[in-house]
């Protein structure tokens, strides 16, 4: 008997590296997820800020509503700055090897987030939606591979799968399913169809707990214990995007083994 599979969880993170919002319905272009990356952070210097810099970004919610060019910053401390995000002079950054031009923001938002980290941080919207993803516009993920990491002798505990911070978690797989999935297509829903195109190397931003950004647990090294490589600790796989469309939790999921 073939185990349906079906989207458990979406996410997506409308500032890269900010808290993971979980809707239950995106739409996918060739640029990724609409709402998903859609600005970056910089420091001082103009070097990418990421959580392996500053893991507190963990605790800041973003909402942005792209008919509207509308973001809202949500902090901890109940600190809310909203409204359309003006931009102003460009600049460009490098991110994972790619030159990447956007258009820093004006207003209050640097200086809310600054004051926040705790150093001089500055809101960039690339110029091109989909432009500051890490190596590929989605990542997708199953709850059965994080399960099996969790029940492996040298964890030995439940792990949150939002610590991988995939933007499709997928249910009814066998542990590491999708890795048999590189280099086909799989359909998702009635419209959209990825093509698998790379394990997902995994980074220190795993070792933070998701809710605080406080590091907790070596994850790459757990899974490397299991899976040696002398590259990376692989963990989900990487996805482009071969026919938008629409996808909600619940839908199914045909991979290329059927």
């Amino acid at each position: 008997m073939i185990n349906m599979i079906n989207v458990e969880a979406i996410h997506i993170a409308p500032v890269k590296s900010l808290a993971l919002a979980s809707p239950r319905s995106v739409y996918a272009g060739t640029a990724g997820i609409v709402e998903d990356r859609r600005f970056y952070l910089i420091d001082a210097r103009g070097a990418l800020l990421t959580q392996r810099q500053a893991g507190k970004l963990a605790q800041v919610r973003a909402d942005y509503q792209p008919g509207l060019e509308s973001l809202r910053l949500s902090f901890p401390d109940s600190t809310v700055i909203e409204g359309p995000v003006e931009t102003g002079e460009p600049l460009v950054t490098q991110i994972w090897g790619r030159q990447v031009t956007g258009h820093q923001a004006r207003g209050d938002w640097n200086k809310v987030l600054s004051k926040f980290c705790g150093q001089q941080v500055t809101l960039v919207k690339p110029r091109q939606p989909g432009e500051c993803f890490d190596e590929f516009p989605l990542s997708i993920l199953s709850s059965a591979s994080v399960e099996m990491l969790g029940q492996r002798p040298e964890v030995g505990f439940a792990l949150d799968h939002r610590r991988f911070r995939p933007n499709l978690l997928l249910s009814g797989c066998q542990p590491h399913q999708e890795d048999a999935w590189l280099g086909g297509s799989v359909r998702i829903g009635e419209e959209l169809i990825l093509r698998v195109a790379a394990p997902d190397p995994r980074c220190a931003i795993t070792t933070l707990d998701p809710d605080t950004g406080e590091p907790d647990f070596d994850a790459p090294s757990a899974i490397r214990a299991y899976r040696p490589s002398s590259r990376a600790a692989y963990f989900g796989v990487y996805a482009v995007v071969e026919r938008p469309g629409t996808v909600s939790v619940g839908d199914v999921v045909i991979g290329p083994d059927g």
